[in-house]
């Protein structure tokens, strides 16, 4: 089969790229892959999340083969640029430039609308000799794998499979981080004070990111350097009136934002300690990320609402003192991190500071010490600390037909032998492997880039690359007896 076919997989993206399918929000393509499955009379299961399971039998006569499993989540993170109009309901608009798929000012969505689309086009089509197929899609995994964790597979029955939520072809992945999210919640009170001069600030260009994926590439986190700044100029005579920062606990901090009120007579020289801070961040991120910081002044009134001296002290030592980005590196695979936690959101909601945080690991006990760590400093300033959503690990295994399959096939295509690595996001594969228990699993899926983020791209040649792979590779298993 030639290698650069893989057109119905960029089709299909395409065709589901127009359905809004933000985390939460998958009805609609829910019912899409349901329609698709009647449409072509296979096998179809959709539950109360809209998690949804398609059967096909095996176009081997008289198969006696594995059932394989494929697996990809069908929601995405939506974000979109500043000052774009795009509206939500109608969906993303893929654009093709310079050999990449991209959107128009918003995420892509190719994690993980790309692996819909291969499961699709495996589904609508008879060239190839297939196994037993049972396909898996599942909801909700950008807001902390709730599809996952409650779908029932008790009638599921493959001995392999493939899950497809990777973003570096020629990487296998046989293993992944398990996570944590958390809330701290600091209460807050506020004053009428006089105002005199009111500054806004505002911390943008960062790229941001995935806040597994990108995490140790040393880019910046808007929240924790927002927190730094208002360390420097804190004083006594500086009011705090608003610290924001929307954000997901999945992607790192791109843009924050704080309003002070200080004194006519300190305006100036405030005004210039944030300049200088500016360049102090611009010098520390200058080989990893961009930074700008715009300070503006805003409209005096006679008397705004801030917040009192004491909850802002609060507000700003926990923005010092919780941990962000790489906390160590695997001493087992190369350049792989093993522990991290990212500050996703920051903003007031019910009268409270409301912080999201999220701690991966792909060691257990690493990820539930960071987790005591982040509860003391809850404590110790009075703030209530909610923990959710957590999830297992998916350990390396000593022995895998399937892995050892993928890379006699991906030498035999390419020439060049795969890496076999684990990752540090949270592939859906932890909870998978836990409930299928003696599936034998792995995670593979085209070159992806910035992803999370509205500069997010794919690889058009990659995207067929990983098609010519993937149907090799359910040829091969199909071939298998059982």
């Amino acid at each position: 089969m030639d290698i650069l076919h893989g057109d119905n997989v960029i089709k299909y993206f395409k065709e589901i790229s127009k359905i809004p399918r933000e985390t939460c929000k998958e009805k609609q393509i829910s019912d899409y892959l349901v329609d698709f499955a009647e449409k072509r009379n296979l096998e179809v299961r959709q539950d109360k999340l809209y998690n949804v399971i398609i059967k096909k039998k095996s176009n081997i006569e008289n198969y006696n083969g594995p059932t394989v499993i494929l697996q990809g989540h069908m929601d995405m993170v939506y974000e979109k640029d500043i000052n774009s109009d795009h509206v939500y309901e109608s969906g993303i608009k893929v654009i093709e430039k310079d050999g990449f798929l991209f959107a128009d000012h918003t995420t892509l969505g190719a994690d993980n609308g790309i692996a819909v689309a291969y499961c699709l086009a495996i589904l609508d089509q008879e060239e190839m000799k297939y196994p037993n197929l049972e396909v898996i899609f599942t909801v909700q995994e950008e807001g902390g794998m709730v599809g996952v964790e409650h779908i029932d597979l008790n009638d599921i029955k493959g001995k392999y499979f493939i899950n497809i939520d990777t973003e570096e072809e020629g990487v296998l992945f046989t293993g992944c981080a398990g996570g944590v999210r958390n809330y701290i919640r600091i209460p807050s009170s506020k004053e009428k004070i006089k105002s005199e001069s009111i500054i806004s600030i505002e911390i943008k260009g960062l790229k941001g990111g995935h806040s597994g994926m990108e995490i140790g590439m040393g880019r910046g986190n808007a929240i924790k350097l927002l927190g730094r700044l208002l360390h420097k100029i804190n004083n006594n005579n500086l009011h705090l009136c608003l610290v924001q920062a929307k954000g997901k606990a999945n992607a790192i901090s791109h843009y924050a934002k704080a309003v002070i009120c200080v004194p006519k007579s300190d305006s100036a020289q405030v005004t210039q300690l944030i300049k200088d801070i500016d360049n102090i961040f611009k010098n520390e991120l200058q080989f990893t990320d961009n930074i700008k910081i715009e300070i503006k002044e805003l409209n005096n009134e006679n008397y705004i609402e801030a917040y009192t001296q004491e909850t802002k002290n609060k507000i700003i030592n926990v923005l010092m003192l919780l941990p962000c980005g790489e906390i160590n590196k695997s001493y087992v695979i190369k350049d792989l991190v093993q522990t991290s936690m990212n500050v996703g959101s920051l903003e007031e909601i019910d009268n409270k500071i409301s912080i999201l945080n999220f701690i991966r690991s792909s060691v257990e006990s690493e990820k539930y010490n960071v987790a005591d760590n982040v509860r003391i400093i809850a404590d110790a300033y009075g703030a209530d600390c909610e923990f959710f959503n957590d999830y297992p690990q998916w350990e390396y295994k000593a022995e895998s037909k399937i892995r050892d399959a993928a890379i006699e096939i991906y030498e035999g295509i390419f020439n060049k032998k795969p890496l076999i690595t684990a990752v540090h996001a949270g592939l859906e594969c932890g909870y998978l492997n836990k409930k299928l228990k003696d599936v034998d699993m792995i995670s593979f899926g085209p070159d992806q880039y910035d992803v999370h983020t509205t500069n997010e791209h794919i690889s058009i040649q990659s995207i067929k690359n990983v098609w010519a792979f993937l149907i090799k590779l359910l040829e091969r298993l199909a071939e298998e007896k059982n």
